[in-house]
């Protein structure tokens, strides 16, 4: 059962007219990666950041299309090159949350929790309740993949209080629901997912919706509602596939190798759980990948 951690944030602020040529670049930069073209948008801003490395923005888009492509050293080394030139708090805060999402993905979790820290501290200086509020949740995802679920559970519902906005309030459902369910109260985790359905159809939120369905699945897989988690999980898969989301299509292979696992069918769980892992890869989730060599060599795949 996997939490969802706040997406990117990516913060453009032209503050340097005298670099006009290379906010033009930055500015293809934007629009590539807008588009989807990742590979393009590396070599443009990799193109702005060689001509002018004190650009701030040109730092940001490259960190984050690396962050895209599974390059998360890359990621890495330039949204800390961007912590280095920015001077607006407001900035800064969003830098340390995109820190934190790429020591997340890396599963370096005491780095990851130290960013979201720092993330958190700006956003309560700086007022910024919505912020603050999901920094909360990502620190209570943390605290989740460390197994400490009763300090996740409390986190995620200070996380809760503070949000506001309906879509903001769907992984909160949904990550309180994944506790519930690691807790053994599936019953309480079905109810929290429906939940965070409902709500993410209703503010057409469909990926968060893809996410909690391919969540709400493998609590069914649990529950050994199989019918029920492969119906789910089949759609939440052809929902993820369209957002273009990699990283939870990969969960969504992990969890149907469980099902097929849990089923006896050895033949289709090596096959899903052979995706899963050649995907995670390719977005730098290395600590994923690893979990499903595990599999594969525990149950003998």
């Amino acid at each position: 059962m996997k939490s969802i951690i706040g997406f990117f944030i990516i913060v453009f602020i032209f503050i340097s007219p005298r670099l006009t040529s290379a906010q033009s670049e930055v500015n293809d930069c934007i629009n590539y990666f807008n588009a989807g073209n990742y590979g393009i948008a590396i070599s443009v801003c990799e193109k702005a950041v060689r001509l002018y490395p004190k650009n701030l923005e040109a730092h940001l888009c490259l960190g984050k299309s690396y962050y895209q492509v599974g390059e998360l050293d890359k990621a890495l080394k330039n949204m800390k090159d961007a912590e280095r030139l920015v001077v607006r708090k407001d900035v800064l805060a969003a830098i340390y949350y995109n820190i934190g999402l790429i020591y997340d993905r890396k599963g370096e979790l005491d780095n990851a929790l130290f960013n979201y820290n720092k993330y958190l501290s700006l956003s309560r200086e700086l007022k910024n309740k919505r912020g603050e509020a999901v920094a909360l949740n990502n620190i209570a995802v943390i605290y989740d993949k460390k197994g400490m679920l009763d300090k996740a559970l409390k986190y995620y519902e200070l996380s809760l209080k503070l949000e506001y906005d309906e879509k903001g309030k769907n992984p909160i459902y949904n990550n309180i629901a994944a506790i519930y369910s690691k807790k053994g109260n599936h019953k309480k985790a079905v109810d929290y997912f429906k939940k965070a359905i409902e709500i993410g159809e209703r503010v057409e939120d469909y990926h968060g919706v893809a996410i909690t369905m391919l969540n709400l699945g493998d609590t069914y897989r649990i529950m050994k509602n199989y019918d029920k988690a492969l119906d789910m999980l089949n759609n939440g898969l052809k929902k993820i596939q369209k957002v273009g989301d990699k990283f939870w299509e990969a969960v969504a292979y992990e969890y149907l190798g469980l099902l097929y696992m849990d089923r006896g069918n050895k033949g289709f769980a090596k096959e899903y759980f052979t995706k899963a892992y050649t995907l995670y890869n390719s977005v730098g989730a290395k600590a994923n990948a690893e979990n499903i060599i595990l599999y594969l060599s525990s149950n003998k795949l």
